[in-house]
């Protein structure tokens, strides 16, 4: 039966127009809309990574291209390993050293960073019957807090106290050797650090002259 020309065209053409793609037709179009999901995952990931970056470089901070000086190797004459003292020790031009002598023996060693005192090292001889938190009750910066080691160590974020073992001076009877540790530097609170840096510090005052001055017996 012959075809009407209009009608038979018109159908046919809607025919092919609504009839279902081609295999290829449908993998290329997936494929097409595939290669753009992933560019944008792609992007999505890497802005992500940038963020991190950023974040984690205003964190920073920087401090360590700020610090110009070199970290000291030793609180006057007492050797300290310089990483130990960083955490402590601020961002800035100049460091230097100050020994003093009070009284009754103490030495006090104060780092100073562009003429700011930022940490303090003392040796100290205290009643032998006292413990290290009555010597934490009067100097600044070490907080209250409790004993550890066998009442050898109490440690802060901002100081610390320890009781060296045989340490005697015959002109302190009945007195102990006591080390504390005291950080005025603002926004240097880090108790690990300076449950790391009081024992090394106590320990090298042990071997030092002041833990037996005169060759004490």
């Amino acid at each position: 039966m012959p075809y009407d020309t209009g009608t038979g065209t018109d159908t046919g053409r809607r025919y092919v127009s609504n009839s279902a793609p081609s295999p290829g037709e449908v993998f290329s179009r997936e494929g097409h809309e595939g290669h753009n999901a992933v560019k944008m995952r792609k992007a999505a990931l890497l802005a992500a990574v940038v963020a991190a970056v950023s974040v984690l470089s205003s964190c920073s901070g920087g401090t360590t291209e700020e610090r110009k000086y070199a970290i000291p190797d030793a609180l006057c004459g007492v050797a300290v390993e310089p990483s130990l003292l960083t955490p402590f020790l601020p961002p800035g031009e100049k460091v230097s050293t100050r020994e003093e002598s009070p009284s009754g023996g103490t030495q006090r060693c104060s780092v100073l960073v562009d003429g700011q005192v930022a940490l303090t090292a003392t040796r100290i001889w205290w009643r032998e019957g006292d413990s290290v938190s009555d010597v934490a009750a009067v100097h600044a910066k070490v907080e209250p807090g409790e004993a550890v080691d066998g009442g050898k160590y109490l440690f802060s974020g901002t100081g610390a106290v320890g009781r060296t073992a045989g340490c005697a001076d015959a002109t302190h009877p009945e007195q102990a050797l006591f080390t504390v540790l005291q950080v005025f530097a603002p926004d240097r609170d880090d108790e690990p650090a300076m449950k790391r840096l009081m024992p090394a510090y106590t320990k090298a005052v042990e071997r030092s002259k002041d833990c037996r001055p005169g060759g004490a017996a």
